[in-house]
């Protein structure tokens, strides 16, 4: 009795770890690592059932069948119905492949946004190769030659590429079946043909060698009637060079270039940026244009060459083309002292004699000139007439100066009244005249 009660003890105090221990859900023909069973973070997962069969309609049993979503692959193998199962996660983006001896599948099964159980039918023909040889006209191996075959009117992706040196390209693991094949090389005329695929199929494609017209036109992208520029444009064939030609005085320039070829274009002027790109020549004719700029430059002006010191004087500055620039920084002798307006412009005192320092500057680009302290003239009648002072809104530099001869006022005669016809000098001497009259009557 006293066993039989410990026992039960025991079921009752392990029966909630039993309740709470979580139990892994594994589908039919899952294993070990491969178990065919996942949900997501909230438990709610949703059944995808896979259905492999070959052409004839018969399952295909032990076939390897893989499910990728979120980065996550779930794999495992058919039953002999030609069935698998898995568990993913509800709203999930999946891709299915299969995989089997003796058959192909071209292309994989893409399921979007998986919410409620789903059957995914997957038909697998037998499996096949194909060789296809690129020619020249002369019956010479193309090397790099592009191959894409299609079936059922879609490129296959496992069964496109490039030619070897001997020409030949070699898809293995096709579908049995009709496909097409288009073969494009660098230099000849695209073809698409027709061929049958059947254990191991060959196909050789011969192309035809061809050039087209391509119009160079250059021009300056900083004015909107895009004005001609005069650029040398040099093209590259991968590292090869191949031309380097002048757009002239129109701006523009046509060469006859291979068909289906990548060109690398370099464009450069001096005083511009230079610009490069690629040209994807096809199999008319066609135009291409590249915009120019100037490479960034600053350039500042003083008004005038000497400043009296204390006096301001006013500076300009403009960018590569001669245009004004706003918000300059301007320093003097390294201090910054002023910025430039609206119209490029700001007023600089000097404050020393001598060769002064005036720096602008813009985000990484830089600009000076110099201007001349002068002392202002000690002698008071006269100003120093070559140093200038400029106001903002004057065009021209305002010079004040003034004479080194003091103006004479008219003669006057006796009494303080002008003297008609006699300067003062002329009056002294009459005066004296009259004088010696005088003496000699008296003697």
């Amino acid at each position: 009795m006293r066993t039989l009660l410990g026992v039960l003890v025991v079921a009752v105090c392990l029966a909630p770890v039993a309740a709470a221990a979580p139990v892994a859900t594994v589908a039919p023909g899952a294993t070990g690592a491969n178990a065919a069973s996942t949900t997501d973070s909230t438990g709610t997962a949703v059944t995808i059932t896979v259905s492999v069969v070959d052409a004839d309609g018969n399952p295909v049993g032990g076939a390897n069948v893989s499910v990728t979503y979120d980065g996550t692959m779930q794999t495992t193998e058919t039953f002999s119905n030609g069935k698998a199962f898995f568990d993913v996660p509800d709203g999930a983006d999946v891709t299915v492949d299969v995989s089997a001896d003796d058959l192909a599948l071209n292309r994989p099964k893409t399921l979007s946004n998986v919410d409620s159980e789903t059957t995914v039918n997957v038909t697998m023909y037998p499996a096949a190769t194909a060789v296809v040889t690129v020619l020249t006209p002369t019956d010479q191996p193309i090397e790099g030659a592009n191959v894409r075959l299609r079936k059922d009117g879609a490129v296959l992706t496992s069964a496109s590429g490039e030619t070897a040196a001997n020409g030949t390209f070699v898809a293995e693991n096709v579908e049995k079946g009709n496909y097409t094949v288009k073969v494009t090389a660098d230099g000849y005329y695209s073809t698409t043909q027709s061929f049958v695929v059947a254990n191991r199929a060959e196909k050789t494609v011969t192309v035809e060698p061809g050039t087209v017209t391509v119009n160079f036109q250059t021009v300056d992208g900083h004015f909107d009637d895009d004005r001609p520029l005069n650029a040398n444009v040099e093209l590259y064939d991968g590292n090869q060079f191949v031309s380097n030609i002048s757009t002239g005085e129109s701006g523009q320039r046509r060469v006859s270039l291979d068909v289906n070829t990548n060109y690398r274009v370099v464009v450069k002027k001096s005083g511009y940026e230079r610009e490069t790109g690629v040209v994807s020549v096809g199999e008319s004719d066609s135009s291409v244009t590249y915009a120019m700029e100037r490479t960034p430059s600053l350039s500042v002006e003083a008004a005038n060459s000497q400043v009296v010191t204390g006096q301001t004087v006013r500076v300009s500055v403009t960018d590569e083309y001669d245009e004004a620039v706003p918000n300059a920084s301007v320093r003097v002798d390294g201090e910054t002292v002023a910025s430039t307006d609206a119209n490029g412009e700001a007023l600089v005192q000097v404050e020393s004699t001598g060769t002064v320092d005036i720096v602008a500057t813009v985000d990484d680009l830089e600009a000076s000139t110099t201007v001349e302290g002068v002392a202002p003239s000690t002698d008071p009648g006269t100003t120093t007439s070559d140093a200038t002072t400029t106001a903002m809104t004057t065009d021209a530099p305002t010079t004040g100066t003034t004479t080194d001869a003091a103006t004479t006022p008219p003669d006057d005669g006796p009494g303080g009244l002008p003297t008609p016809g006699f300067g003062s000098v002329a009056a002294l001497a009459a005066v004296a005249l009259s004088v010696l009259a005088l003496a000699r009557r008296r003697d």
